[in-house]
């Protein structure tokens, strides 16, 4: 600093920034002090300030404080007329780096040397990397500090702030004490970019730069030396770092329920509920939701809120510049499944913890539109038809249907019963799984499906360069004819699980019996030309069998009045079908006909079919009696409803089945409708079993939209607001709140509203 450069702060300067009290001022106009120079001068003259007029004890210590403070920062002046420009400009910069370290009060009238200000000496580059510094700080404020500051501005704060005192801070419109305290953080950390800056080669500038869009990590040493060999960053360590260090509930959700990091403890849903202390349908929403907007690949557009931390990391992904060297190291293959060697060693060069499968999820997320992903990540955790992660060049899964042909393989396998060869080209150029044929792809697709031949059913042709295999003869016996055994053996219909029972016996190394799963019998009972069903319950029986009725009751009907050219009554009727299926009654023969389509009333309780021409005379019956179900009927309905729809039904619903339903209810329940002492037990079981369940419509929906605007607090942080999808929310609550100021709430009600406060 210049002595010189003490004539630009004035006495007055120094009032407004609290270095010295206004007594000490007075007294520094009654010497005729009106400069900070003047004040030096005087000191260094060897004069005492005690001489002041008016001075005591405590002005003389606070202007020699003053004095001690800054005459070690005086240079000597120096002619620079003779200075290069190169000199003039370092020696510039030194100055202001001793101005900042010293909070020189000489920076109050924003201008350092040569009547320039500090941003004035950063070049473009400085000036971004400072910027960006300045955003990255305030950005983990309070909501309050960050508003204020981004109102403020990067180049006010750093001309105007930046130099000052803590106190004048507080001159920040609407800043306030509560804010101080960051407001003195920002400004001690700008100061140190700031002479960092100073001291920056290109090669640190160049890093600064990477840091300014990537963020602090590239700072890292590991990074800085893994970039300066391999001239791209380490993403996948990167991300892991995001992920391990992130607190957020829902990420740690995710990394609980899938296979993220190597040697993964899968977690389910109840122990990952107990974790969290939340219900497992609430977990289970986090889990599908948190997966949804992060790895799930889908051509859906995802927008994420301001402060979502899930989008904080979801950024690595916006630049695929930063990814590109992951495809180099596997554009050459066609196919790439999860013993990847080249994705291992990526794994390990960044010496990362992901799991493979993982780093294939990203490619598949990250690079979609050259890959095509097979069996990755999956939220609804259905059945996988394949046994390892494939990823397939997405110009090949655009023409040929891989995950077809791979079923129609995997059926062809298990119904062989002869050992052949087979020419993989020639069946994939007869193949019906293609999308768009392409002649030229048809060496690819080959490749691709011997790739998928060996990983998935262990089978490879014996020359590289041979494109035939060898189909095995199945050992086992052909579902078809085990089913078709089982039936025989019994000689009487079989319910399906009473046949899966018995193929378990058959065929207890099967992998329908290891899947213990009885539906994937259905389809061979199904088509089997030897084989159908009696009515709708699951029962099959040979066709041969003569003295067993096949088909519904339905379908015996038909063919009963198919068989007569008049109409026939009910008793008729129900003594043909009683024939075929004693265990049913008339009274089910006539509900089985009111539900058809294809049969019609005529007068005098007559029945025929509606596509049946009958002579003359016979009219159609004005109106069907209705037959009111059984009590039964009407009490399996009821507890089906409550099941399935979480309350009691509403007599008052727009739709008619359970507006039906609550009515009859209503009825049992204040005794209107007689009922037997069998019947009343019935009735209070389901009292007793269900009684948390509602029964009241308008407490129902009030509880419904509670939990709604629970979740969505819970989730967002907030209130919902006027617009959108958050325009039911939000005016629920406020008449909500409106109905708690009026005392309109029930006990209950009142402290679920004050609840909701207390999350806000």
């Amino acid at each position: 600093m210049l002595r010189e450069d003490l004539r630009k702060i004035a006495i007055k300067d120094l009032v407004e920034e609290g270095i010295i009290s206004v007594r000490t001022s007075n007294c520094c106009f009654n010497a005729n002090l009106k400069t900070l120079f003047d004040i030096v001068e005087y000191h260094e003259s060897g004069q005492l300030f005690l001489n002041i007029r008016n001075a005591g004890k405590r002005t003389c210590l606070e202007l020699e404080a003053l004095c001690k403070e800054y005459i070690p920062q005086i240079e000597l002046s120096v002619n620079t007329e003779n200075l290069s420009e190169e000199e003039q400009s370092l020696r510039n910069q030194t100055a202001i780096k001793n101005l900042i370290k010293t909070d020189a009060i000489s920076a109050i009238n924003n201008k350092l040397i040569d009547g320039k200000d500090i941003l004035s000496y950063l070049d473009f580059n400085k000036k971004k990397i400072l910027e960006g510094r300045f955003l990255s700080f305030i950005d983990n404020y309070s909501i309050r500090t960050k508003n204020r500051l981004i109102k403020v501005g990067f180049e006010e704060f750093v001309i105007n702030y930046l130099l000052v005192t803590d106190n004048i801070l507080l001159k920040i419109h609407g800043l306030g004490h509560k804010s101080l305290e960051e407001a003195i953080d920002l400004k001690n950390r700008m100061k140190d970019e700031l002479i960092n800056l100073f001291d920056l080669s290109e090669e640190d500038i160049s890093r600064l730069n990477l840091a300014r869009q990537k963020g602090d990590i590239v700072l890292n040493s590991f990074v800085d030396e893994f970039y300066k060999t391999n001239n791209h960053l380490p993403m996948f360590w990167i991300l892991e770092q995001q992920l391990t260090k992130n607190k957020n509930r829902s990420i740690e959700i995710l990394i609980d329920s899938f296979p993220i990091f190597k040697d993964y403890q899968f977690k389910t849903l109840d122990e990952l509920a107990l974790k969290y202390n939340l219900t497992r349908e609430r977990v289970r929403q986090i889990r599908n939701n948190t997966f949804h907007k992060t790895f799930e690949i889908t051509n859906e557009y995802i927008e994420y809120k301001k402060d979502d931390d899930v989008a904080n990391f979801m950024k690595l992904f916006c630049d695929k510049v930063d990814w590109e060297y992951v495809t180099k190291e596997i554009q050459d293959s066609h196919f790439i499944n999860q013993m990847s060697y080249d994705i291992d060693c990526l794994i390990k060069q960044e010496k990362c913890s992901f799991s493979v499968e993982f780093v294939m999820q990203l490619i598949g997320y990250i690079f979609k539109d050259k890959y095509t992903l097979y069996n990755g990540f999956n939220a609804k955790k259905r059945d996988k038809l394949w046994k390892s992660v494939l990823l397939i060049k997405k110009e090949l899964a655009d023409i040929f249907d891989f995950e077809g042909i791979r079923d129609d393989f995997d059926k062809m396998l298990t119904d062989n019963q002869t050992e052949y060869l087979l020419d993989i080209e020639e069946h994939i150029k007869n193949s019906q799984r293609w999308i768009n044929f392409d002649f030229d792809k048809i060496n690819d697709i080959t490749g691709v499906m011997k790739d998928i031949f060996l990983h998935e059913f262990g089978l490879y042709a014996e020359d590289i360069d041979d494109n035939q295999i060898k189909i095995p003869a199945n050992k086992e016996r052909s579902p078809f004819d085990v089913v078709y055994e089982i039936l025989q053996t019994s000689g009487e219909p079989m319910h399906l699980e009473d046949i899966f029972i018995e193929y378990k016996k058959t065929m207890p190394e099967h992998k329908y019996t290891q899947e213990n799963n009885s539906e994937r019998l259905r389809p061979y009972l199904q088509k089997h030309d030897d084989i159908t069903f009696r009515k709708r319950s699951s029962v099959f029986l040979l066709k041969k069998w003569g003295h067993v009725r096949s088909g519904t009751i339905r379908d015996n009907i038909t063919e009963f009045l198919s068989a007569n050219d008049l109409p026939q009554t009910i008793e008729s009727i129900s003594e043909y079908i009683l024939q075929h299926f004693p265990e049913t009654n008339q009274k089910s023969i006539l509900s089985s006909m009111f539900s058809g389509k294809n049969f019609a009333q005529f007068k005098n309780n007559l029945f025929g079919l509606v596509n049946k021409k009958y002579p003359f005379g016979y009219e159609l019956s004005d109106q069907q009696e209705v037959i009111r179900k059984s009590f039964e009927q009407r009490m399996l309905d009821l507890e089906l409803f409550i099941v399935e729809e979480g309350h009691f039904p509403f007599d008052s619903s727009e739709k008619c089945k359970e507006s039906s339903l609550g009515r009859w209810w209503y009825r049992i329940i204040n005794n209107k409708q007689h009922i037997n002492d069998k019947q009343q037990n019935e009735v209070n079981r389901i009292k007793v079993q269900y009684a948390e369940y509602e029964t009241n419509k308008s407490k129902y929906e009030w509880n419904l939209n509670y939990n709604k605007l629970k979740c969505f607090i819970l989730e967002n942080r907030r209130l919902p607001s006027y617009n959108s999808d958050e325009k039911f929310l939000y005016g629920w609550f406020r008449r909500v709140k409106k109905d708690f100021e009026n005392n309109d709430l029930t006990k209950e009600q009142r402290q679920k509203y004050i609840d909701i406060i207390k999350f806000i």
